[in-house]
């Protein structure tokens, strides 16, 4: 708000001297005006930075996402064929060694099942167990795990309640007029089923021990590469096949003399690589130039800004690290990635990375496991991880980028927070300069009242001088 005011009564220039002495108290305003800009520049600077090392951290997640699975595969691609598709069925993850095996099924392996005798009863979920006879109230156990029972549950309510026991260890289901329990687990694992306190277990046939209501579970008995062994299940994994990242699905037995062969093997991109390095590289290169220019002395955004230097500085000596000390590649430059190179221009900006194309091929050629565990690291032995180039950039940057106590987000916070104060001092000194204006204001209108008052009197006293014949006027 304005108040306008000029010296009606004096005629005196009062509006002028009002704007003047406001104009005063306003010029330290608006350098706190340009100072809060200056402040809202610098976040505004800091974010885009923070986006564009988040840029970096991205890059580096597309080569290393690879030690987690086919579905993350940058680096390589690991696939898996057999001989016969219908005997076993095969899956490999990343980390898979490519290997060659000979697989024969003598038997799978089987659960365990105690069967009922067939009865119209099991035919019908809805009919009362009561039909069988008198069933007394009561309860038996299969696997130690309690069943209760009553003549007024059903079919449905029986099956309900073992299926809902988990310590039971079984599956129970109708087949054939007979109510089946099952082994959750493959192999040998025979069911008990104890009489307690009810008749319900002699009246239903699961007492009886003959064969023709017990079926006992079977281990899957197979070869590999010769080898005779036995396993608890029809899903071999690395433990039963011996080769880490592959497992083994069993659906049928083979023929005499006819084994499956199994290979794994990995089909290397170079080219799928190397974009993802020299995307990388982009953005780690926009990074550095864009921090430069940002903390450029005089004329950067966040000059001084001495922890994002010291993120800057890390990132660009980490390139120029040895990463695996008892690699076959060592650094960076081993496979041909550096900041140029040396002596042949004396302006060429040290600053950024360059990729050799032909280098990286040729050493990618060479030896594409070694250009993955320079990059990426190894975790296909958990006595021996390594961690590759991008896995230390990326705790560099998980320590900047992180959203507790990160560089990048507590100086925003902090600038925030100095924007902020800016925000209210500057709306103080507002209400201040608007109750001053007013106060000078009120100031000058008493003067230019008195001003007219002592004028009019003036005035007043020249008439009445005149009118007794005396002037007022000057003498010479």
């Amino acid at each position: 708000m304005t108040i306008q005011f000029t010296g009606v009564g004096s005629g005196l220039p009062i509006s002028d001297w009002i704007d003047a002495l406001v104009g005063l108290k306003q010029d330290d305003i608006d350098v706190l005006t340009e100072e809060q800009k200056a402040l809202q520049e610098k976040s505004n600077t800091l974010n885009t930075l923070k986006s564009t090392y988040n840029s970096v951290k991205t890059a580096t997640t597309k080569l290393t996402d690879s030690l987690f699975g086919p579905s993350s595969d940058i680096f390589s691609k690991v696939q898996v064929s057999a001989s016969d598709e219908s005997i076993v069925e095969c899956t490999v993850t990343q980390v898979a060694t490519p290997t060659r095996l000979t697989l024969e099924v003598e038997r799978l392996a089987t659960k365990s099942q105690k069967k009922t005798y067939q009865n119209d009863v099991f035919k019908d979920s809805s009919k009362k167990l009561s039909e069988l006879g008198d069933v007394q109230n009561g309860s038996f156990t299969i696997n130690g795990a309690v069943i209760s029972v009553s003549p007024d549950m059903t079919v449905d309510g029986l099956i309900y309640a073992i299926n809902n026991s988990p310590d039971a260890k079984v599956k129970a289901f109708m087949e054939n007029g007979q109510i089946v329990l099952e082994s959750t687990e493959y192999g040998d694992h025979p069911i008990e089923v104890v009489e307690t306190n009810s008749n319900f277990v002699h009246l239903a046939g699961w007492d009886d021990q003959t064969e023709a209501y017990n079926i006992d579970g079977l281990t899957a008995k197979y070869k590999i590469n010769g080898e005779e062994k036995e396993a608890n299940t029809n899903t071999l994994d690395s433990t039963n096949t011996g080769v880490v990242g592959l497992t083994v699905n069993l659906l049928s037995v083979t023929e005499t003399d006819a084994p499956v062969t199994i290979e794994v093997s990995r089909d290397f991109s170079a080219d799928d690589v190397l974009a993802a390095v020299e995307e990388f590289v982009t953005a780690y290169n926009k990074a550095i130039a864009d921090t430069d220019t940002a903390t450029a002395a005089g004329t950067g955004q966040l000059n001084g800004e001495t922890s994002l230097i010291y993120i800057r500085n890390s990132l660009r000596t980490m390139t120029s690290d040895t990463v695996l000390p008892n690699g076959v590649y060592k650094t960076l430059a081993d496979i041909g990635i550096t900041t140029g190179e040396p002596g042949l221009d004396v302006d060429a900006d040290t600053n950024q990375l360059v990729i050799d194309e032909n280098k990286f091929l040729e050493a990618f050629s060479k030896n594409p496991t070694a250009v993955k565990e320079l990059l990426i690291g190894s975790n296909t032995d958990s006595n021996n991880v390594t961690e590759g180039f991008m896995q230390k950039i990326q705790d560099k940057l998980d320590t900047a980028l992180d959203t507790q106590g990160g560089y990048f987000n507590a100086r925003a916070e902090s600038l925030q927070s100095q924007i902020s104060n800016m925000a209210d001092k500057i709306a103080k000194k507002e209400d201040q300069l608007l109750i001053y204006q007013e106060q000078i204001t009120n100031q000058f209108t008493y003067m230019d009242q008195q001003i007219a008052q002592m004028q009019a009197q003036f005035t007043q006293m020249q008439q009445q001088l005149s009118s007794i014949g005396i002037s007022m006027g000057s003498s010479s």
